[in-house]
C-alpha cells in the first residue's frame, strides 16, 4: 500500500468530534475501500505530454501545468497531471486536496467515470467535510450516473435522507437530483415520493421555502418527457401540496396542462412558492401536514371492511368501536367523517363494495383475512379506493402500489426483538426453533433474515411438532446439543450453548412446557424471544407463572400506560363506549384520525398516497408509532414486553442484562468447577 493511503487509514482512526463527522468517517470509509478494489490512480493518457516526467517535476511546478491544462480545458493532460499531484507526499494537505477535487472534475469531463470516482472517494478519505458541501455531492452522483451504478445511488440517497446533521441545502440539491434521474429513468412515482420524504424532513419554514425556490428552477430545465410523467403523477385536481403544485404550476407555464385535463386549471402560480401562497390561509395549521391544509369539502367518507358476526365478529366490532369513538372525536372539532361499514360474513359483501359510492376513496380493512384481499384486487376494489388492508403483509399484492397496510408486520416484531437483544442486552448470536406450522415457519424465515442484516449469528436452527409434546425436549437438546449420555448421567454438567436468545414462534399457551424444558437443559441464562401472539395471550391470561420468563421478552403494539392510550380511554369514558380499550379499539380509532390526517379524495394516484403518507407527523397514536417510507411501505415502532404474574410489562433492559449476565457467570463458574473436578479425579487415577 502506497504511504498516502496509510496515511489516510491512520487518519480514519482519529477521534470523532462530532456526529457528522463520525457519520461522514462512515460514507468516506466505505466509498476509499469500494474505490480501492475496483481500479488506482490512473498511471497514463492516450494523449502524451510534452513536459518533463511529473515525478521528477517539483510540486509547484507541477501544480503550474496542472493548472494551464485545466484552464485550457484539455481534460486528459489535467487528469494525469493531477493524478501525479494527489500521489505526491510533499504538499500540504489542502493543496491535494484541491488536486484531488480537479482529479475527479477533469476524469469525469475525459469520459474516464471509474477515476473521477476514485478521485472522489479520495476526497472524501482526507477531508470530512466535503461531505458537507454540495459539489462534491453534485459530482459524486452524476459520475455514478454515468457509470450506471444504481446500487451506489440508491445507497447514496438513503444516505442522505437519513443523516439529518448535513445541511439542510446539500440534503435537497441531492433530494432533487435523484428525482430528476427517476424522474428520466421512468420512475416518476420515486421521484415525487422523494422529494415529498425529504420535504417534510425540513427543519423550518424557511427551509421548505428554499427547498421549492430550488426545484421550481429545477422543473424549468428538466426534459419534456420526464416532465411529462411528473405531471401525470400529480392528478388533475390542482393539490396544495409538496412537490405536487410546482409540478402543476409548471405544467401550465409549458401549457402542458392543457393537454391534459382541457378543463381543469392549476391553482398555483407558475413556480410560485407553496407557502408563499399558503401564507394567509393555513392559520397556523403546521406546514408538515399539508393535507390538513386543503378546504375540505363536505364530510370525509371512509369505508370498513370488517367482520361483524361470526368467528372473528367480535373483533371486528372493537375496530368499529374505536372507529366510531374517532368520528365522533372528529366531529366536536368540526371534521365531518362518514362510515360506510360493510360485513364480510354477508354473503353479498363484494357487491356493497362495489356499490359504494365513488367519493369514499379511502377503505379500511379486511381484516386479517388474505383470501377477502385477493378478492378485493379482483374486483378491481384495488384500483377504485386507497385500500389499508388490517394484516401484517400482503401477499402478492404490491404494498405502496396496489395498496397500503396499517398493521404490525412480521418484520416489525423481529426488528423490535432484534434491537433488544443486540443493542441493549448485548447479545450478537442467537439460535431459532419453531413449530412445524405456517406461521412458526414464516416467523422463523423473518427472524433469521433480520437477524442476519444486521450481522448477528444465527448459531442454530430447530422445529418441533406442535402437537406432539413428548417430542419437544429432543428438538430443545439438539438445538442446544446435549450429548446423548446427559439423558443416562443427569449429574453431568452440560457446556454452554454458543447463542445468547432462541427465538420461539409459539403460542403462549403453549410457550411455559417448551421454556421448562429449557430450563430442565440448564440453559436460564438465555433470554427467549416470543411473538405479538405471547402479548395478546398475556391481556387475557390469568394467574399466570412466570417461574420460566424471567429473561422472555415479546413484541406488541398496546400498552395501556402510554399517553395517547390514556387519551383513548378518556375519549370512550366521554362518549359512555364501554369497557376499557385494547389494541383492536385502538387500531379503528388511529385508522379514522390517520384518514382524516391523509385528506385523500378522488382522484388519488399511488403518487399522491405515498407523499402524503411519508409526509405524515405529529400523529397522537394510540397504539404503537406507525410511519410510512417513501415507497409506501408501513412500519410500526413495537413495544416489547416481559412477561408477569400479573400479566405483562415494558422491559427493564438494564435490568434484564443485569440478571442475564449474573445467570450467564453462575452457569459458567458451575462449569468451571466441574471441570476442575474431573481434572482432580484424573490426577487421582
Amino acid at each position: 500500500m502506497k504511504p498516502s493511503m496509510i496515511n489516510m487509514r491512520r487518519a480514519w482512526n482519529g477521534p470523532a468530534r462530532t456526529r457528522l463527522k463520525a457519520c461522514a468517517f462512515l460514507l468516506a470509509a466505505a466509498l476509499f475501500l469500494v474505490g480501492c478494489t475496483e481500479m488506482s490512480v490512473p498511471k497514463a493518457t492516450p494523449q502524451p505530454v510534452p513536459t518533463p516526467s511529473p515525478m521528477r517535476q517539483n510540486a509547484p511546478d507541477l501544480a503550474g501545468q496542472a493548472a494551464k491544462y485545466w484552464d485550457d480545458a484539455d481534460w486528459p493532460r489535467a487528469e494525469l497531471l493531477y493524478s501525479r499531484l494527489a500521489e505526491r507526499g510533499d504538499i500540504p494537505p489542502l493543496e491535494r486536496l484541491r488536486a484531488l477535487e480537479r482529479l475527479a472534475q477533469s476524469a469525469y469531463n475525459a469520459k474516464h467515470y471509474h477515476e473521477a470516482r476514485h478521485a472522489l472517494d479520495l476526497c472524501a478519505a482526507q477531508d470530512k467535510g466535503v461531505l458537507t458541501t454540495w459539489p462534491w455531492h453534485e459530482q459524486y452522483i452524476k459520475t455514478l450516473v454515468a457509470l450506471g451504478r444504481s446500487d451506489l445511488l440508491a445507497t447514496h440517497q438513503a444516505w442522505i435522507m437519513d443523516h439529518k446533521e448535513l445541511p439542510f441545502e446539500v440534503r435537497a440539491r441531492a433530494i432533487i437530483a435523484f428525482a430528476d434521474h427517476s424522474a428520466k429513468t421512468d420512475d416518476p412515482v420515486r421521484a415525487v415520493s422523494l422529494l415529498a420524504a425529504l420535504y417534510a424532513q425540513a427543519p423550518d419554514d424557511a427551509s421548505r421555502l428554499r427547498m421549492e425556490r430550488l426545484y421550481a428552477t429545477d422543473l424549468r430545465d428538466l426534459p419534456e418527457e420526464p416532465f411529462r410523467a411528473l405531471l401525470r403523477q400529480t392528478g388533475t385536481r390542482p393539490q396544495n401540496v409538496f412537490p405536487h403544485a410546482l409540478i402543476q404550476g409548471e405544467g401550465a407555464r409549458r401549457g402542458a396542462r392543457a393537454s391534459l385535463a382541457p378543463s381543469t386549471t392549476s391553482h398555483a402560480a407558475p413556480g410560485a412558492p407553496l407557502l408563499a401562497q399558503n401564507a394567509t390561509r393555513t392559520q397556523g395549521v403546521g406546514t408538515d401536514q399539508p393535507a390538513a391544509l386543503l378546504p375540505r369539502r363536505g364530510a370525509l367518507r371512509v369505508a370498513l371492511v370488517l367482520p361483524l358476526t361470526g368467528r372473528f365478529g367480535s373483533t371486528g366490532q372493537k375496530v368499529l368501536r374505536g372507529a366510531n369513538a374517532a368520528r365522533h372525536a372528529l366531529a366536536a372539532k368540526g371534521r365531518n367523517v362518514e362510515l360506510h361499514v360493510i360485513n364480510t360474513e354477508a354473503a353479498d359483501w363484494r357487491a356493497q363494495l362495489a356499490a359504494l359510492p365513488q367519493n369514499v376513496a379511502v377503505v379500511g380493512g379486511p381484516l386479517l383475512n388474505t383470501a377477502a384481499l385477493n378478492d378485493m384486487q379482483a374486483d378491481g376494489a384495488l384500483q377504485r379506493h386507497v385500500v389499508f388492508s388490517f394484516q401484517p403483509d400482503l401477499g402478492p399484492i404490491g404494498e405502496g402500489r396496489q395498496a397500503w397496510r396499517f398493521y404490525p408486520s412480521l418484520t416489525d416484531q423481529a426488528r423490535a426483538l432484534l434491537t433488544l437483544t443486540a443493542g441493549k442486552l448485548g447479545i450478537r448470536s442467537v439460535a431459532v426453533l419453531a413449530p412445524q406450522t405456517h406461521y412458526g415457519q414464516r416467523m422463523a424465515e423473518v427472524f433469521e433474515a433480520e437477524a442476519k442484516a444486521r450481522g448477528l449469528r444465527v448459531a442454530a436452527t430447530g422445529t418441533y411438532p406442535p402437537d406432539e409434546h413428548t417430542k419437544w425436549l429432543a428438538s430443545v437438546s439438539r438445538l442446544l446439543k446435549v450429548p446423548a449420555r446427559f439423558h443416562h448421567n443427569k449429574n453431568m454438567v452440560l457446556p454452554m450453548p454458543d447463542f445468547g436468545a432462541v427465538f420461539l414462534p409459539e403460542d403462549w399457551d403453549q410457550a411455559e412446557m417448551l421454556t421448562s424444558d429449557f430450563y430442565y437443559l440448564e440453559s436460564e441464562h438465555l433470554v427467549f424471544l416470543g411473538t405479538d401472539l405471547w402479548s395478546v395471550g398475556l391481556d387475557n391470561a390469568k394467574e399466570i407463572d412466570d417461574t420460566y420468563f424471567q429473561h422472555a421478552v415479546c413484541p406488541g403494539a398496546w400498552w395501556p400506560e402510554t399517553e395517547g392510550a390514556r387519551a383513548l380511554q378518556t375519549v370512550l369514558d366521554a362518549q359512555g363506549q364501554g369497557p376499557q380499550a385494547d389494541f383492536w379499539v385502538a387500531l379503528g380509532y388511529d385508522f379514522v384520525r390517520m384518514a382524516d390526517r391523509l385528506g385523500i379524495e378522488p382522484g388519488w394516484t399511488p403518487a399522491v398516497v405515498n407523499a402524503r403518507l411519508a409526509g405524515l407527523s405529529g400523529m397522537d397514536y394510540s397504539m404503537a408509532p406507525v410511519s410510512w417510507s417513501a415507497k409506501g411501505v408501513e412500519r410500526q415502532d413495537l413495544y416489547v414486553f416481559t412477561p408477569r404474574a400479573q400479566g405483562k410489562t415494558l422491559v427493564d433492559a438494564a435490568a434484564m442484562r443485569d440478571s442475564v449476565d449474573k445467570a450467564r457467570a453462575l452457569r459458567q463458574r458451575k462449569l468451571g468447577a466441574h471441570k476442575a473436578h474431573r481434572a482432580v479425579q484424573s490426577d487421582k487415577q
